[in-house]
């Protein structure tokens, strides 16, 4: 009986989306900068590296703080850089329409799962926000 606990603890943690999806040192470098964003547009960016530029890679952005939320994604372009660009976006407590307050900081993270066979990880990249009128 002894037996059979381990093996099926074991099918637990192999079935794990954590454990499947984690970044395990695979080569790739995601960074974004602090952004001041002035008046309604919101424009925020983030650079994918490996060798070099990593083109053709989902980037989700996101909002951090109390009322946190997904921005969009965007594919990097040949310069490893996806760029999220929203016309009239910001407000005092919203973006994109949607309640977001007390937000402070911006996330970007490769979206796991892609077009291709192969498979591009990289830790999330945070940088604070600030909203200027």
């Amino acid at each position: 009986m002894l037996r059979k606990t381990r093996v099926a603890a074991l099918a637990l943690v192999l079935a794990s989306p954590a454990a499947v999806t984690a970044c395990g040192g695979c080569g790739y470098h995601l960074s974004v900068e602090p952004v001041t964003a002035r008046g309604p547009d919101l424009s925020l960016s983030a650079r994918l590296t490996g060798d070099g530029p990593v083109e053709g890679v989902k980037i989700e952005f996101s909002a951090l703080g109390p009322g946190g939320v997904v921005l969009g994604m965007v594919p990097t372009g040949s310069d490893g850089v996806a760029k999220l660009e929203s016309r009239n976006a910001i407000g005092p407590d919203s973006v994109n329409g949607r309640a977001v307050s007390g937000w402070t900081e911006y996330r970007a993270k490769v979206w796991y799962l892609q077009d291709n066979a192969d498979a591009v990880c990289s830790e999330p990249a945070t940088a604070s926000f600030r909203h200027e009128s």
